[in-house]
């Protein structure tokens, strides 16, 4: 009984030590992509700014009001994946 006692124990470490190894590596996936969103983010803010500017400048068409850049907000949905929390 003991030993069976034994075995199951050293089952669960094993276990314990997968969860923490899987948890551990969600984190760090997690963190990836919150860098990656964070780029994205900054990229989409540039090129609307950027287009925004050429449009006030008249090579794009008409004038646009600059205001209106700041507006402007992108997000990127992780859905059902994305919390950590």
């Amino acid at each position: 009984m003991e030993a069976e006692l034994d075995s199951c124990r050293a089952k669960l470490q094993a276990v314990e030590a997968q969860l923490l190894e899987v948890l551990e590596e969600k984190l760090r996936l997690r963190q990836e992509v919150e860098a990656w969103e964070e780029d994205m983010h900054q990229m989409v803010r540039q090129r609307v700014e950027s287009q925004l500017q050429r449009e006030s400048q008249g090579t794009l068409g008409a004038p646009v009001n600059p205001q209106t850049a700041r507006a402007l907000q992108v997000r990127f949905p992780l859905g059902r994946w994305g919390r950590w929390r």
